[in-house]
């Protein structure tokens, strides 16, 4: 048997013998704000060279884990670069309880709620109280519903243009409104779709989820779809 033989074999022994956890994981990027950049690097540290940025929401492929820095590649343009492990969420499955889930990320909405009127609640950069706070926010507070880890759900606020985690103890799922005008309201997001009754303008209706086009809401104990043009928060 020659060299070149020998090699080939080795190189495939190697490959099979590989861990598992060597296979790259699906990933996310979020930040802090709706519309933040973080930066991707050459090195793991934040005086290695910056070699280009991805926004929050990018998908990514996380190819190394370390203590502090993530090595991930960018789905998108298949850029591979370091970033702080802080703005990397895994989007991979796991049996897990406090695994981040992102399955939320379909317009879920809420307020928060808290014991005291006066009192505040924390929302921290991570799922835990060990995070740093991002900011704090008041009862009645809206915020949409991005994702869950435990007993945590991230956030945005749109009121302040923030995300971060706050305990699901002080968010309240659900958002008071009434409708502008007299509105069908369907079995789903879409004209064609089985219209369950007609809701009167000016009627209380519970906001349970925002689409682009179509909102899931509550109503007289059902619960069915109504577009976008006849409601308005309350």
């Amino acid at each position: 048997m020659n060299k070149r033989v020998i090699t080939v074999l080795l190189a495939v022994l190697l490959i099979l013998c590989l861990p598992a956890a060597a296979l790259a994981e699906s990933g996310v990027i979020r930040t802090n704000t709706s519309g933040g950049v973080v930066n991707l690097r050459a090195q793991g540290g934040k005086h290695q060279a910056v070699i280009g940025s991805v926004k929050n929401g990018t998908s990514v492929e996380i190819l190394y884990k370390g203590n502090y820095w993530d090595k991930v590649r960018v789905v998108k343009t298949g850029q591979i670069g370091w970033v702080y492990k802080t703005y990397v969420s895994t989007g991979g499955s796991s049996s897990s309880s406090s695994s981040y889930d992102n399955s939320y990320a379909s317009g879920m909405v809420g307020h928060v709620s808290t014991k005291y009127s006066g009192s505040s609640v924390n929302v921290r950069y991570g799922a835990g109280t060990g995070y740093g706070v991002v900011t704090s926010v008041t009862p009645g507070t809206k915020v949409s519903i991005l994702g869950t880890s435990g007993n945590w759900y991230q956030i945005e606020i749109p009121s302040k243009g923030l995300i971060g985690f706050i305990s699901k103890t002080y968010v309240t799922l659900g958002l008071n409104a009434r409708t502008t005008g007299n509105v069908n309201m369907r079995t789903g997001a879409g004209t064609d779709y089985a219209k369950i009754t007609t809701i009167p303008k000016g009627t209380n209706i519970s906001i349970l989820s925002v689409g682009n086009s179509w909102t899931q809401v509550s109503y007289a104990g059902k619960t069915g779809y109504i577009s976008n043009s006849y409601w308005t928060y309350r």
